[in-house]
């Protein structure tokens, strides 16, 4: 998959909502979120840094969602049967999309984006102003993003992700693959196939 430059950053994130038993308790950032009927969002964080109004998470109908979803001025889009457990974490500056009756495990971390750039001397420019950009409350605004790569990430349909796995950017998740629980996936994974490892590995298919 073609890898492109970030043309926003994870931090700061300006709105910071969370939800339980499927109520919204800050009612102003509900026009951020789509949620379709019947669908529970239990214990689900929800930060976005947005700059204008419109849908920014989309959620399918009789789907569950738990954990952390991270979003920078860019779309994710939750199936149908859908189920998020606790702790898995989701950092979306591109698009994450998700297809219908997928599972995902507690602990997982999916990933669109580098997060930073490869280049040492890029980094430095970075931890040299963290201290003080902490405290003026300007973390991330002054990174030069076209240094970071990223690049959407898919997740077909009846996929299972097993807990503590990592994601990476550019990732297509075949249509009811399984991912071992530990895994790192830096690669796609076939339709129906079984990976596991560090990087990710096919084992078997299970058709």
């Amino acid at each position: 998959m073609r890898v492109g430059r970030c043309e926003s950053w994870l931090s700061e994130f300006c709105d910071i909502t969370k939800f339980i038993g499927g109520k919204i308790l800050e009612k102003e950032n509900e026009k951020f979120i789509k949620k379709g009927e019947h669908s529970i969002i239990e214990n689900m964080q929800f930060n976005v840094r947005s700059k204008e109004d419109k849908i920014y998470l989309t959620i399918g109908e009789d789907s569950v969602i738990n954990g952390i979803i991270n979003l920078e001025n860019s779309e994710m889009k939750i199936g149908n049967r859908v189920l998020i457990n606790d702790g898995t974490t989701f950092y979306c500056t591109t698009g994450i999309t998700i297809g219908n009756d997928v599972m995902i495990s507690w602990g997982s971390t999916i990933v669109d984006s580098n997060m930073h750039s490869i280049v040492s001397i890029d980094r430095l420019k970075e931890t040299k102003n963290a201290r003080k950009e902490i405290e003026n409350h300007t973390m991330g605004q002054n990174v030069d993003r076209s240094t970071i790569k990223c690049a959407p990430v898919v997740i077909k349909d009846k996929a299972w992700i097993g807990f503590n796995c990592i994601i990476m950017k550019g990732v297509t998740i075949g249509e009811g693959a399984v991912v071992g629980a530990g895994s790192v996936v830096t690669k796609d994974v076939p339709d129906y196939a079984v990976v596991g490892g560090n990087p990710a590995q096919v084992i078997k298919y299970t058709i």
